[in-house]
């Protein structure tokens, strides 16, 4: 192929190619050139710095042969000559120059330092040799002087030459990522070029070949991108073109036979669904179509019933009259669409309810209908089983209210506005919070949550607040309903007012646990909190405290001034010992004057003397009784668990003897239960006495 035959843009493509071909190559050569210079000079460097340490070594043996040697000629050569060639390389090291037939660049500034050490030693060295020289022969002193500033000498140089070895072999390291770099940009030069050419060159004209074998194939929506601009491009653009021109002929060819196959389509796609029943029929009122599901609904056999079967065989009495008046109309045009609902008969003879939709068309010239049916029969029965489930709604006693996923009222009851105070326009769309009384933590309700998200379900009481601000206890029960993909579809609640229930349940309870006459603990809630707390110190808990107090003289006090009084003195007492004790023990009533305290937490047993003595200090001062004024004392016996107890029976009756003790012991005084209160002579003596 001649170069003029090559489209003017493609040659300049490839003539630009070759220029940079050209301008890398020019510069792959001068930056060896470049690296070569810098190695050399280093080198020739290097070289002067080793003859001056052979410079240095001759001088010395020539001074040392001269002064063995006066008849010799060498002082000449020890005093010119070689002194001018050493000065000559240290100057050429020092500043840069020619000596020795090289060109030498200036050391590193980093070996200056070294290089003036080199020149020191070289004057020190220069002064020993005349020294030397002007000895008398068989000058020891002067030889082992020359001697010694020759080898300081000797090792400065070496010491330079090492640093210039050192810059050598950096020098030469550099050279070498020099050449790797030079390598590297090579590389990517070339790769840039080779890209250039396949994105410019290659890759359209492989486009251009896939569109063409594309033509070839029948595809004439092949289209290729190619920027206007270049011949390639040019050819590109009338390919698309010509691609262009051919799509739209068999588009236009085609375009008939896809609407009709569409149209094919669609009416196979309605009619194979297996929701509504599509049926056809003609003027005359008989089947002439029913997809599938038309067949199950009424039970047919699909070809006997699209085989001509007359609507009256399937509507029977009342309620054919009513579809062939409806049909009539239809095809007569009387009216532009037709929905209904009526009962019909399956082959079985069991009725079944429809829902009939309907329209006109016409087939092969004469009116036909077309139409939809579908089974109703579970829809009535659903809407039926509805309506009673909302008489149930509206009527039952109980509040009822649906939210959605996230708690937001949907709908209430009646019995929600009776039992709440308000209506569903107050409330339909806001959440349960409009309810809150402010009882409950942020916890009791993320559990309430929890409990909902993982079950579904959750009952419980809630305190709440009516409209009027009232606060009421509810017993509310919540169930989830959830859709077919497993969400939320929403939430029931069902509760009731069981606030003077839960008020008499207190009452019940609080008459079973406490104390009548003094408001504390009686034995029955004292033997559940002693319980409680061996649990609690079992559990890692620290260790507790039982105390157990008898009332001194309280009989005299009955019996003098009567049991009205002393009622009244067991009171006072019950709220003394309270404001003694913290918050998280417990005093109780036994019975009679018997009393107990539960202290928890006792990191040392010595710790409860303090409270002992404070409660019996309480305790006796006198008691202002009406018009009387009554003084008594109490006995404290203390046991500590687990120490003195494994249970709560041996514990309170380790507490029980101890107290026993203190009043044997003169009474108004606290005694700490010991091993020995056990023994059989002691606990049968005490037991005598009581």
């Amino acid at each position: 192929m001649r170069l003029d035959s090559i489209p003017r843009t493609l040659r300049q493509k490839a003539s630009l190619a070759f220029v940079l071909v050209v301008l890398l190559a020019v510069g792959n050569v001068s930056i060896v050139q470049f690296l070569l210079r810098e190695s050399d000079g280093m080198a020739a460097t290097l070289n002067v710095a080793g003859k001056m340490r052979m410079l240095s070594q001759r001088i010395g043996l020539q001074a040392l042969m001269a002064h063995r040697h006066p008849d010799l000629e060498l002082l000449d050569a020890i005093q010119e000559d070689l002194p001018s060639s050493f000065e000559a390389a240290y100057e050429a090291l020092r500043r840069g120059g020619r000596v020795f037939d090289l060109d030498i660049v200036p050391v590193p500034a980093v070996l200056s330092p070294q290089l003036r050490e080199v020149g020191l030693a070289w004057k020190r060295y220069g002064v020993a040799v005349g020294a030397l020289a002007e000895a008398p022969a068989g000058d020891r002193s002067a030889v082992a002087e020359m001697a010694r500033n020759g080898a300081d000498l000797l090792a400065r140089t070496e010491a330079l030459m090492d640093g210039l070895v050192v810059q050598a072999r950096a020098v030469q390291q550099k050279t070498l990522y020099g050449a790797y770099a030079l390598f590297a940009l090579d590389l990517v030069l070339l790769a840039l070029a080779g890209w250039v050419v396949f994105r410019r060159i290659l890759r359209p004209i492989r486009e251009l070949v896939d569109q063409c074998s594309a033509l070839a194939a029948g595809d004439y929506s092949a289209r290729s991108a190619l920027p206007p601009g270049d011949e390639l491009g040019e050819l590109g653009q009338v390919l698309n073109d010509s691609a262009a021109h051919i799509e739209q002929l068999l588009a236009d060819i085609q375009k008939k036979h896809a609407a009709l196959a569409e149209s094919q389509a669609m009416f196979e796609g309605l009619s194979d669904n297996t929701v509504a029943g599509i049926y056809m029929a003609d003027e005359n009122l008989r089947f002439i179509h029913a997809n599938e599901r038309l067949a199950e609904i009424l039970g047919y056999p699909r070809d006997e019933l699209a085989g001509g079967l007359p609507f009256k065989q399937v509507f029977v009495g009342p309620a054919y009259e009513v579809v062939r008046t409806r049909l009539q109309e239809r095809l007569a045009g009387h009216t532009t669409g037709m929905r209904y609902e009526c009962v019909a008969r399956r082959r079985d003879g069991d009725p079944i309810e429809l829902e009939i939709f309907g329209s006109r068309m016409y087939l092969h010239g004469r009116p036909a209908l077309i139409g939809i049916m579908f089974d109703i029969t579970e829809r009535r029965r659903a809407e039926a089983s509805a309506r009673r489930a909302a008489l149930v709604y509206a009527h039952t006693s109980e509040a009822m209210v649906v939210t959605d996923a996230d708690g937001v009222i949907q709908d209430i009851n009646p019995a929600f506005t009776a039992v709440t105070g308000y209506s569903a326009e107050e409330v339909v769309g806001r959440t349960m919070a409009v309810l809150s009384s402010g009882r409950h933590d942020q916890a009791f309700y993320q559990a309430m949550w929890a409990q909902l998200h993982e079950t579904g379900r959750w009952n419980g009481d809630i305190h709440n607040r009516r409209k009027s601000g009232e606060e009421y206890v509810e017993r509310l029960s919540i169930n989830t309903s959830y859709n077919e993909d497993g969400s939320v579809n929403c939430r029931i609640g069902l509760f009731s007012d069981v606030t003077e229930k839960r008020r008499r349940e207190a009452t019940i309870w609080h008459q079973a646990h406490y104390d009548h006459l003094t408001q504390l603990p009686n034995r029955q809630m004292f033997q559940e909190n002693l319980r409680r707390s061996i649990e609690h110190s079992r559990g890692g808990g620290l260790p507790f405290a039982l105390a157990f107090l008898d009332l001194d003289l309280f009989k005299e006090v009955n019996d003098t001034l009567g049991h009205e009084a002393g009622d009244q003195l067991l009171r006072l007492v019950a709220r003394r010992l309270s404001e003694c004790v913290r918050n998280s023990d417990m005093v109780a009533r036994l019975g009679g004057d018997e009393f107990t305290l539960i202290v928890r937490d006792i990191g040392d047993p010595n710790d409860v003397l303090p409270l002992c003595h404070k409660v019996l200090e309480a305790l006796s001062q006198p008691y202002v009784l009406g018009d009387s004024v009554a003084q008594v004392s109490a006995s404290m016996g203390v046991a500590f668990y687990p120490c003195d107890g494994g249970d709560a029976s041996e514990l309170l009756r380790a507490a029980d003897l101890a107290m026993y003790a203190a009043k044997e012991h003169g009474r108004n005084q606290c005694r700490i239960y010991e091993a020995g209160m056990r023994s059989p002579a002691v606990v049968r003596s005490r037991t005598q006495s009581g």
